[in-house]
């Protein structure tokens, strides 16, 4: 399995999967790149002590399907959370996500917003959002304001998008954090008002401060 590092904390353990298939503006993981290392799925399980929540991140987890749902069948019984971007979320995969939290990202709903801020189309990732839903997992869909290029009008798009599938559907709208003078971060009035309009679509809607991969206090190993 390609991995660019583990972060464990007290109650956590991030499993940090290197390369992505999208190239997003302003994104500051060193995982989207494919500089990891190759550990063999049983050492990664062996590294997470017990008790502890799993995140699969990225980078993008279901690029390396295959180990992707080895490691899976191995820490079924454990509290795992699988962070993606859904645009590989195949029925074949979606099926075997039963006993899992998926917090898949919905960049934007606007095709041309989409394509211009991570390279590729949307399509993939609403179908996938769909089969989530179809399928019974247990799922959140995070969308990030980015400021002049995902708005409050924008989100707004996306929680009446989920809304034709489930108003039961929880949305969690991150707020921007600023990398390299891409964009700013916004501010709490935005971020109210556009909690304010995707609550007029859907019955579950929370917010974040800022994307975490792994909690503050925590030990990164590296093989």
């Amino acid at each position: 399995m390609n991995l660019c590092y583990l972060a464990l904390s007290r109650f956590q353990c991030t499993i940090q999967l290197a390369g992505c298939n999208f190239n997003c503006r302003g994104c500051f993981s060193p995982a989207r790149f494919e500089t990891g290392v190759v550990v063999p799925v049983e050492s990664i399980v062996e590294h997470i002590p017990p008790g502890r929540r799993v995140v699969i991140a990225g980078g993008e987890p279901t690029l390396q399907a295959e180990e992707l749902l080895k490691l899976l069948l191995l820490l079924r019984g454990r509290r795992v959370i699988l962070s993606t971007n859904g645009y590989f979320l195949s029925d074949q995969v979606v099926k075997r996500l039963s006993g899992f939290k998926v917090h898949i990202d919905l960049k934007a709903y606007t095709g041309s917003i989409h394509r211009e801020y991570t390279g590729w189309s949307n399509l993939p990732v609403m179908e996938a959002i769909e089969r989530l839903h179809r399928h019974s997992v247990d799922f959140e869909v995070e969308t990030v304001l980015v400021p002049g290029v995902v708005d409050s009008p924008e989100i707004g798009r996306v929680a009446e998008f989920l809304a034709s599938i489930s108003r039961t559907i929880s949305l969690r709208i991150i707020r921007y954090v600023p990398v390299n003078g891409f964009s700013r971060r916004p501010t709490e009035e935005e971020l109210a008002v556009t909690v304010a309009l995707a609550q007029e679509y859907l019955s579950c809607v929370t917010t974040s401060a800022e994307v975490r991969n792994h909690p503050a206090r925590s030990m990164k190993i590296f093989f």
